[in-house]
């Protein structure tokens, strides 16, 4: 018997004007313990938040990514079994890349479970060929600030420590909204003024990360791409995204939404209290949390408990 066990951080892709490019890495986690069988039987585990979006079968996203790698990777038909216990704290279907850390965590496990280490670039590229884009695998992999590029045979990234200051005030609310719901809004062309705007933003914004320093301000976050689009699909995230406080450094969407990210110099459960707030008058009920980056993602983790 071969078991792994690990942990990945969920995510949070877009960050305004960074669309499909970069992703935060966030201390809120997906722990998974994965142990081989056998046999062909596969069992499935579950504790954690939102069990009514989480199948316990074969269909599960980590268990059919790690029998379909496994299977790629020439591992025999027979004795695929495995036994996954599942340990949540990502809302699934709430823009924190919650399917990334399962893809992640799943290559991860089969890095180990199969003999047959990946590189981060063959283990990057393999989870966004499965997710469809690079930016969460990318981030909940390296872990941090990551920005990362389909090259489409391989995906490149690169990533920096997030400073312990900084202070992320995440706003949940209490309904899902389907990715693919959220992209099917969004225009098929921009004009040259909406994508200078954007790449401006982007650039200062990326910049700012890798600088260390994170001097962030509220209109390095004033996307023209996706969320102005999105926000039909998320009651009260206009008003939201116009949000001002002498803490508040900026704000966007998560991912596809609907959950909120703001980074905060200081008073972050005031701003977290006032996000919902502003989601209550438009009849959505949520909830906040402080939360730091995590510089150390799926990769950094030491997988105690792994054993051969």
């Amino acid at each position: 018997m071969r078991q792994v066990s690990l942990r990945i951080p969920a995510t949070s892709a877009n960050l305004g004007c960074l669309f499909d490019s970069a992703a935060l890495a966030l201390s809120l986690y997906l722990k998974l313990r994965v142990a081989s069988r056998a046999d062909d039987l596969v069992t499935v585990r579950y504790r954690g938040v939102t069990p009514e979006r989480v199948p316990t079968d074969e269909s599960n996203l980590i268990v059919r990514t790690i029998r379909e790698t496994m299977c790629s990777c020439g591992a025999k038909t027979r004795g695929r079994g495995l036994d996954l216990e599942i340990d949540n704290e990502i809302p699934v279907g709430v823009g924190l890349g919650s399917s990334a850390a399962a893809i992640v965590g799943a290559l991860a496990a089969c890095h180990w479970l199969a003999d047959k280490p990946f590189s981060d670039e063959e283990l990057v590229t393999l989870a966004a060929g499965i997710e469809g884009h690079p930016d969460n695998v990318a981030a909940a992999w390296h872990g941090g600030f990551t920005a990362a590029v389909d090259l489409g045979d391989r995906v490149l990234a690169c990533s920096c420590p997030v400073p312990d200051s900084l202070r992320l005030v995440l706003v949940i609310p209490d309904y899902a909204l389907p990715t693919e719901k959220a992209r099917a809004v969004l225009p098929d062309h921009y004009s040259r003024r909406e994508a200078v705007h954007n790449l401006q933003r982007a650039v200062l914004l990326a910049g700012q990360f890798f600088s260390g320093k994170a001097d962030f301000h509220p209109f390095l976050f004033d996307d023209r791409w996706h969320q102005p689009y999105r926000a039909p699909l998320v009651p009260g995230l206009a008003e939201a995204l116009a949000f001002t406080h002498s803490g508040l450094l900026g704000i966007c969407l998560s991912g596809a939404g609907p959950s909120i990210l703001a980074f905060a110099r200081s008073h972050a459960e005031a701003i977290g209290e006032a996000i919902c707030q502003t989601l209550a008058r438009h009849g959505v009920r949520a909830e906040w949390r402080v939360l730091a980056a995590d510089n150390q993602g799926a990769k950094g983790w030491n997988w105690p408990g792994s054993e051969k």
